[in-house]
């Protein structure tokens, strides 16, 4: 089954909005089997994006677009579609109803512009949508498949992977080939290091494997192919390679798929009944924002303190000015003293502190741009890792995160 993806949209084409859907619609078409070959994007307008749909209509067996489907005259997608497949527009009570109790639960009247978004092109089989007024629909005619999604991706994504996904699967059967993907994310080792570790296992014939460089981690990429039927063999083959990988690369990978430092890190503290606290100087509160980002992350975040300035070091963490003075703001004496200030100021079992030159400017021959010492507090005693990290601003304070929480992860 080849595929295509219409984005419609003028600010995908203007650059205003980044078109994450079309990433993530591609990934999901690959596992099942279904080959993507194209990606096509349109702005809001009718000419073109008929003259779009016609195209893909043509060349391709499965067309999943995204977007147009809002209440407004120039959202035309389901109208469009319809005249390509010569099917008339009628409208779905069921629809209709939904998106009246969705104004309804707000307590605001529907506008009667809404009313066209119940509108679906003959024979549609209809996508709920319970998250937002625009419903989908899925269209088979004459061997072609058309999926309209809304364009929204907090809508999209459980629309196509509650409704869509199992039509798909029924569709292509057991038979059809598949990639079974598997990613293993690593931190502390760089792309060509790993290449020369794992490099024998980069070409075995029943898998492939692919090295994606992310700002803060590394992701090792396995994909195996198989029929549903024969997954197992599939899964046999990932498991076995993931093996030798951690075998070889040790405590450097720290999570799967959609596994993420930070998610690691808190299901750790709080399996264990630890909290933890946070003294940040370069990365300006980014590292207590990550930790607040996992749901549940009151159990074991107790706070932080964000002491940019040598003031607040020394008022608020009880940073000697006798060590500012001889060693500097960053060193490791400041990193060991905010970590022990914040954890007796809070009482957590763990603090962490950050203080670095993350640029662009600051640095000198003795203290570049990129240092950075990351300190840590338990009961046990205290202590602080040096750093040295290269790139722009935000990168440098992204990967001192990743490596404070990293640093967490080995504790623990």
């Amino acid at each position: 089954m080849k595929a295509e993806i219409v984005s419609t949209g003028t600010e995908l084409l203007l650059g205003e909005t980044l078109n994450t859907s079309t990433h993530y619609l591609t990934g999901k078409l690959s596992s099942l089997g279904i080959e993507v070959d194209y990606h096509t994007t349109v702005g809001d307008n009718p000419d073109r994006l008929e003259q779009v749909l016609r195209q893909a209509i043509e060349r391709s067996d499965l067309i999943v677009t995204t977007g147009g489907l809002g209440p407004t005259i120039d959202d035309l997608t389901k109208e469009l579609v319809a005249k390509v497949l010569d099917l008339k527009m009628e409208i779905d009570s069921a629809s209709l109803e939904q998106i009246k109790q969705f104004f309804g639960r707000r307590k605001a009247p529907m506008p009667s512009s809404n009313e066209k978004q119940a509108f679906f092109p003959t024979g549609s089989k209809i996508l709920p949508n319970p998250i937002g007024t625009a419903p989908g629909a899925v269209i088979t005619k004459d061997n072609k498949t058309v999926v309209i999604l809304p364009g929204p991706p907090f809508e999209m994504q459980p629309m196509f992977d509650n409704y869509v996904w199992p039509e798909l699967e029924q569709m292509i059967g057991l038979h059809v080939v598949r990639m079974k993907e598997r990613v293993l994310k690593v931190f502390g080792i760089g792309e060509s290091a790993i290449e020369k570790v794992l490099y024998d296992l980069m070409n075995l014939p029943n898998l492939t494997m692919a090295l994606l460089a992310k700002r803060a981690e590394m992701h090792i990429r396995l994909v195996a192919r198989s029929t549903e039927i024969m997954s197992g063999e599939a899964n046999k083959a990932l498991d076995q390679v993931e093996e030798e990988i951690r075998r070889r690369l040790g405590n450097k990978v720290f999570g799967r798929d959609q596994e993420t430092m930070v998610s690691i890190v808190g299901r750790t503290l709080n399996n264990k009944n630890l909290t933890i606290s946070t003294a940040e100087s370069c990365t300006g509160g980014l590292l207590g924002a990550a930790l607040t980002q996992e749901p549940g992350s009151s159990k074991f975040y107790l706070g932080g303190v964000v002491s940019y300035s040598n003031s607040l070091k020394q008022g608020l963490l009880g940073v000697s000015e006798k060590n500012l003075k001889a060693f500097g703001a960053v060193s490791e004496e400041v990193a060991k003293e905010m970590a022990f200030g914040i954890r007796s100021k809070t009482g957590s079992d763990l603090a962490i502190s950050t203080t670095g030159i993350a640029g662009p400017d600051g640095g000198s021959d003795e203290k570049p741009v990129g240092l950075v010492y990351i300190g840590f507090a338990t009961a046990k005693g205290v202590h602080a890792e040096k750093f040295q990290f290269y790139g722009e601003r935000e990168s440098v304070r992204q990967l001192t995160v990743q490596a404070a929480l990293n640093g967490v992860r080995l504790i623990c």
